[in-house]
C-alpha cells in the first residue's frame, strides 16, 4: 500500500498527542474517582516527558541539520523553535496541575488540570498543523536514510531504554489508523514490534483503561 510521505513517524507522534489531549480534555471535564485521577496524572507526566524528549530532538537535531542542507529554511525553523517555547510554557502548566492533582485530588485541582489541558490544546494544535503543513514536507524531501539514522542514534532514541521505547510504541499504536500503522511496520522491524507488544502491551492496555474508561482505544 502506498503511503503519503508526510505520514511518517513524526506525524504518528502528533496523532497520538492530539488524541490524548482530546481524551484528557474530556476526562478532566467530568467527575472521576481517585483511581482514575491517579492514572490520568501518571500518564500526563509520562506524556509530557516524552514530548519534551521529542522536541529536544527537533530543536537540537532536526532543525540545525535542516539548516545545514537548506539555509533558506531559516525563517521556518525560527517559527518552529518559537512555537516550541510557547508549547513548553503550556506543558509546564499541565505538569504543575497534574502534580498538584496527584498530591491533592480535590475537585478544584481536577478542574485546574482540565483548564491547563485546554490551554495546552490551544497552543499545541495550531503548531502541529503548521509543522505538518510546512516543515515536515521540507524535512522529508531533504533528509536521506543516513540523516534519519543519525537523528535516531543521537537524539530520538538516545537515553531511551528498550522499555521506554516499548511504552512509546504502544502509545503510538493506540487507536492508530491503518495507513499510519503501515508506516510503523515499515519503520520498525516486525519482531521488535512483537516483542515490545508482548512486554508492554498488556500493562499499557490496563493503564489506558484505568485512565480513559470508555474512551480507551484498541492498539493497531
Amino acid at each position: 500500500m502506498a503511503v503519503d510521505p508526510v505520514k511518517n513517524m513524526n506525524s504518528i507522534i502528533h496523532t497520538a498527542l492530539r488524541r490524548d489531549l482530546e481524551r484528557l480534555a474530556t476526562v478532566t471535564g467530568r467527575p472521576a474517582d481517585p483511581e482514575q485521577r491517579a492514572a490520568v496524572c501518571r500518564h500526563v507526566t509520562w506524556m509530557l516527558d516524552y514530548l519534551h524528549h521529542h522536541h529536544v530532538g527537533e530543536d537540537e537535531g532536526v532543525w540545525p541539520r535542516l539548516l545545514e542542507k537548506r539555509p533558506e529554511a531559516a525563517e521556518l525553523v525560527q517559527q518552529m523553535s518559537a512555537e516550541h517555547i510557547h508549547l513548553a510554557e503550556a506543558s509546564d502548566g499541565v505538569r504543575a496541575a497534574a502534580s498538584a492533582c496527584a498530591a491533592d485530588p480535590s475537585g478544584t485541582a481536577w478542574q485546574a488540570l482540565h483548564d491547563s489541558v485546554v490551554a495546552m490544546q490551544d497552543k499545541t494544535l495550531p503548531h502541529l498543523e503548521h509543522e505538518e503543513r510546512e516543515a515536515i514536507p521540507i524535512v522529508v524531501d531533504t533528509f536521506d536514510d543516513e540523516d534519519w539514522k543519525w537523528l535516531d542514534r543521537n537524539y530520538f532514541r538516545k537515553g531511551m531504554s528498550f522499555s521506554d521505547s516499548g511504552v512509546a510504541l504502544m502509545w503510538m499504536l493506540d487507536d492508530l489508523d491503518p495507513e499510519y500503522a503501515a508506516v510503523v511496520r515499515t519503520e520498525i522491524p516486525s519482531p521488535v514490534v512483537w516483542v515490545m507488544s508482548r512486554l508492554q502491551g498488556g500493562r499499557y492496555d490496563r493503564e489506558a483503561s484505568s485512565r480513559w474508561g470508555e474512551l480507551a482505544g484498541t492498539r493497531s
